[in-house]
């Protein structure tokens, strides 16, 4: 069964708890059931906002990787794949979530610097600023992402400079607030505020230095793992937290892509990897997002159907999992 956008049910699936083999039976023998639409399992301060749960490929109904947390009327972004401000003023007009209203985005955190999860930084800079943010951007990330940042800023010094000039109506403070302020990051505690302290740990990519992020709020604790390799850093860092968002990549997309395995081995985590870590690490809701998959499948023929990626991590892990979509909201 093809799910796609217009289907009336999310495919984010399962908000009840699924037990391996008899979940997956109930599920593939009923078409309703096999999808529900997600919703928060219980009432809560924090929400996690899936703003986009794609990959590299340029997939039409999945932006670049992108995650909100939202605490107290404040949103805490982790990541920012292409798309990501106009996925955040969806979650609020669509959604009504007035945190994500883009000139409210001020504190942004960075897994890593591969394209996929930065293509949006540009974005994320320049158009919060021109529809009139008051303030200057806090980024948080590895090393290489001072540079990043100034050679953005340098490259769009013309635009910067131009719109300063030319764009009386903006507010006084207007060659101040495109700025960003970059704090790069050693694993640790790395931000405290009074609704969230976010700690930094360390994860096994292609880049010398990538993060995952745990966040820990009144009401929950939140851990992101971008993508790794499978790690002990990981299940450590979650230790029965309430929610832990996971790349995976499925053995049924590996098996197509020969060329893709031996990277995938060292940086990557695949569905069997994820079960038995996430076996260890207990979330109370494992969110699976950044996954080799595609709704329509003609778009990409070696991508897996999110049935595909559910039923591999239900084969060896017996808690609850939801597979995430572009603008859920746990």
């Amino acid at each position: 069964m093809t799910i796609s956008r217009k289907s009336s049910f999310a495919w984010g699936l399962c908000r009840r708890r699924l037990f391996a083999v008899i979940a997956w039976i109930a599920i593939s023998t009923s078409p309703v059931a096999a999808q529900q639409a997600p919703s928060a399992a219980r009432a809560s301060k924090t929400q996690v906002v899936l703003l986009g749960t794609g990959n590299p490929f340029p997939d039409p109904d999945r932006s670049g990787p992108a995650t909100a947390i939202v605490v107290n009327g404040s949103a805490y972004l982790v990541d920012f794949g292409a798309g990501v401000v106009r996925r955040a003023k969806a979650a609020m007009f669509d959604k009504g979530i007035s945190a994500l209203e883009p000139t409210n985005l001020k504190i942004a955190f960075v897994t890593h610097l591969h394209s996929d999860h930065t293509a949006g930084y540009p974005d994320l800079i320049f158009t919060p600023w021109v529809m009139g943010r008051k303030f200057a951007l806090e980024v948080y990330g590895p090393s290489g992402l001072r540079a990043m940042t100034d050679h953005i800023l340098a490259a769009w010094h013309e635009d910067i400079e131009e719109r300063i000039s030319t764009e009386t109506w903006q507010s006084p403070e207007y060659r101040e607030t495109f700025k960003v302020n970059v704090h790069e990051v050693k694993p640790g505690v790395i931000y405290k505020d009074a609704n969230v302290t976010v700690t930094a740990f360390p994860t096994k990519h292609a880049f010398p230095e990538t993060y995952g992020y745990r966040f820990d709020t009144a009401d929950r604790s939140i851990v992101i793992s971008g993508d790794t390799a499978p790690t002990q850093a990981t299940i450590d860092a979650c230790h029965g937290c309430d929610v832990l968002i996971h790349e995976v990549q499925t053995l049924d997309s590996l098996a197509k892509r020969r060329d893709f395995q031996a990277y995938a081995a060292k940086y990557h985590t695949n569905s069997t990897q994820l079960a038995e870590l996430a076996s260890k690490a207990k979330p109370h809701l494992l969110i699976i997002h950044h996954a080799s998959m595609v709704l329509r499948p003609a778009l990409r023929p070696q991508a897996s159907s999110p049935e595909q990626v559910l039923q591999e991590v239900l084969s060896g892990y017996a808690g609850e999992v939801v597979v995430g979509r572009d603008l859920d909201v746990y």
